[in-house]
């Protein structure tokens, strides 16, 4: 069975976590902010927390996004210690669509979400999520499940 098969291309979203991305776009805005998402991966995806990466892309931080790998490690240590995994990450786009550009793409892992958020004049913001499977797929939409 595929891993896409198995969540059904679905990730589902306590409603406070996903308010916590728009806001995080938000305040970044008119750079580009980025996170990594918390989570479990039982009978379906669901994410329990996002924690707030710094973008340490000082020369293009307005359409790129670099999160330093020992702030990563030290999530996933934390995320382990509580049963949890990092199952993806978030990042904003400003001024542009909630879509993958072609560097998201390439920087991209397999099975991980990856939630992007399009951020209008630091106001208006949409998020899709993205996944894909094998190294030389597409990106696929992942649908997006907001729980109360």
């Amino acid at each position: 069975m595929s891993f896409l098969g198995i969540f059904k291309s679905s990730i589902i979203i306590p409603r406070g976590v996903y308010e916590e991305i728009i806001n995080h776009a938000r305040e970044s805005y008119p750079e580009e902010c980025c996170g990594v998402i918390i989570g479990a991966t039982y009978k379906d995806k669901r994410v329990f927390e996002v924690q707030r990466a710094k973008n340490t892309n000082t020369e293009r931080a307005r359409d790129r996004y670099i999160i330093d790998p020992r702030e990563l490690n030290f999530i996933d240590k934390v995320a382990r210690t509580q049963g949890l995994d990092v199952i993806g990450f978030y990042h904003s786009h400003p001024d542009h669509p909630d879509k993958p550009s072609q560097t998201d793409r390439e920087l991209g892992q397999p099975g991980y979400s990856y939630i992007i958020a399009s951020v209008k004049k630091g106001k208006d913001v949409s998020l899709r999520s993205w996944i894909f499977e094998e190294a030389d797929d597409p990106f696929k939409e992942e649908k997006i499940k907001v729980s109360e």
